[in-house]
């Protein structure tokens, strides 16, 4: 039996279904408790949630030290949660009223909070309800002593096959717990589909009524470069796949072993292979994949987990510490890019109405100038112990770009530095590519971010996977965004970061556009490189 979805994750993988059964739908008849039992089923609420909210901060901190800070906010959100649940008195609420154990009444309040939280009509707040359900399974975990998502006592080498998959399902799963993932639902842009990624697991996801369709112990192909998987294949179909499975490994060690010279194409077109990298990330995975450089370093790391943001001269040594060993290798650093859904907590931000609309990246820095001017004091400095750039986020009028530029020199004559890093300006919005030619005369290179420009392209959230179908990074609005940005670049260095650049079947395209460089993640690197070697892009039409 064939399942066809959408590729959230790429690659191939086989191996036996896991069925990850919710533990929010109790399948057996609960039991009562007496009276007299309520207090002590409170303190074992009270004791899970305890646990649930120091599992949390070392969940954020294991995420922000090995993939993107940006996503360890997810699981502060969820403590700020939890606390107003508890503070809410829901649960003795609820013991009281109803009678039932510990473990049924937490069931309750949270499908009642997952459904409040489903019937808002701002979607941003409709999201809410996976954090709902996601702090559910680990208050349960603790309560029932045992893993709320099914995982654990999963086999390595699964195929995991879920309803749903939420960010606390990826943070302990590798490539060796699970060989792919088949999920019903799951959005393109969504933190899970992320974190997937990052850990190069294969997940195909809108596969409706898929866990009616396969059983636990079927054993499944999973073809997430075509969006396919077979259940219960022939031995013919196995045999095949098999074959490429092979191959595929084989490919990608000697794409590793070729990865540090340089991506030039056939007809001699050299392209810049960058990667993207957190401030918590290692610089040695970089290194170890051939990087180019850096196309895109995130600071966020850096504010996090601190009631005051870092002082200029903490932010200068962390930083000189982290690029350190990149000292031969260019680094782009982007300012702080938060607002929207990213939060720090020494900047206390309004709840907005649409934070994907309101103030996030430069527009809240160019608000809390002293902010800006300490990280760009910082980067001065350290631009005089190696090169750098200064990439400024989410640029949408040319005003934006100006300003950031006025405080660089100002900043610059304060702390007595001659030479300017160049400054870049990040075009993530439909405005910013449309006026490139503008925004470009006060930039010294530019970058285009293609997961926001997407999302605000097609008015579709990327966390959002009611609207799934509407994002797509690939569509030819976004492809006419970009063939436009890098036409009015004006001779500035033009790079594209986010999702579509590490797409083996969108690289020819951008390279037939103008673009010749590309940043991406790192375990990327060494099969685009080998990739770009084998295009041809004058006999092929394409340059």
């Amino acid at each position: 039996m064939e399942l066809h979805g959408t590729r959230i994750s790429p690659g191939l993988g086989m191996g036996r279904a896991w069925i990850a059964a919710d533990v929010l739908d109790r399948r057996e008849a609960a039991g009562r408790i007496e009276a007299h039992e309520v207090d002590a089923e409170l303190e074992r609420i009270r004791r899970a949630l305890a646990s649930v909210g120091a599992d949390l901060q070392e969940t954020a901190r294991r995420v922000s030290e090995h993939f993107d800070p940006g996503l360890a906010e997810i699981f502060r959100a969820h403590q700020m949660m939890l606390d107003g649940l508890l503070a809410s008195h829901e649960f003795e609420k609820e013991l009281q009223a109803s009678s039932l154990p510990a473990e049924d009444a937490v069931r309750s309040v949270f499908r009642r909070w997952e459904a409040k939280f489903a019937a808002l009509e701002v979607e941003t707040f409709r999201q809410r309800a996976d954090d709902v359900v996601d702090l559910a399974r680990r208050v349960l975990r603790q309560l029932e002593g045992a893993e709320a998502s099914g995982l654990a006592a999963m086999p390595a080498g699964s195929i995991l096959v879920a309803q749903r998959l939420l960010p606390s399902d990826l943070v302990a799963l590798s490539r060796c717990d699970a060989a792919a993932i088949l999920v019903e639902s799951l959005g393109q842009g969504s933190h899970a589909a992320l974190l997937a990624r990052e850990k190069t697991i294969p997940v195909v996801a809108q596969l409706p009524g898929l866990l009616g369709q396969v059983r636990r112990g079927d054993e499944v192909l999973v073809d997430a470069f075509r969006a396919v998987a077979v259940v219960s294949p022939s031995a013919e179909t196995r045999l095949d796949f098999e074959q490429r499975l092979e191959q595929s490994r084989a490919n990608l060690f000697r794409c590793r072993g070729e990865c540090r010279k340089p991506a030039i194409t056939r007809d001699g077109q050299t392209v810049r292979v960058e990667a993207n990298l957190g401030a918590g990330e290692a610089p040695e995975l970089l290194l170890e994949n051939g990087a180019d450089g850096v196309g895109l370093f995130r600071i966020e790391q850096l504010y996090l987990a601190r009631e005051l943001p870092p002082s200029e001269d903490e932010l200068f040594e962390e930083l000189a510490r982290l690029v350190a060993p990149l000292r031969e290798k260019p680094v782009t650093i982007r300012l702080l890019d938060i607002g929207g859904d990213k939060t720090i907590p020494s900047v206390r931000l309004p709840i907005e109405p649409n934070p994907a609309l309101g103030k996030r990246g430069v527009r809240l820095l160019l608000d809390y100038p002293r902010l800006l001017r300490a990280q760009l004091r910082a980067l001065l400095r350290l631009s005089r112990a190696q090169p750098i750039r200064i990439l400024v986020p989410m640029i949408t009028l040319e005003r934006d770009i100006e300003q950031v530029r006025e405080h660089l020199v100002g900043v610059a004559g304060e702390i007595g530095v001659q030479e300017l890093p160049p400054l870049g300006a990040m075009i993530e919005t439909p405005a910013a590519a449309l006026t490139t030619a503008r925004i470009a005369v006060h930039a010294d290179f530019l970058c285009v971010g293609t997961n926001d420009l997407a999302q605000y392209t097609l008015a579709a959230g990327r966390d959002d996977e009611t609207v799934s179908q509407y994002y797509a990074d690939d569509h030819p609005a976004l492809l006419r965004l970009l063939a436009i940005a890098i036409a009015e670049a004006s001779g500035r260095p033009i790079t594209i970061c986010g999702e579509l650049a590490g797409r083996e079947e969108a690289i020819p395209a951008l390279l037939a556009m103008g673009f010749r460089g590309l940043s991406i993640a790192p375990r990327l690197i060494p099969t685009t490189k080998e990739l770009i070697r084998s295009i041809e892009l004058s006999a092929s039409g394409l340059a």
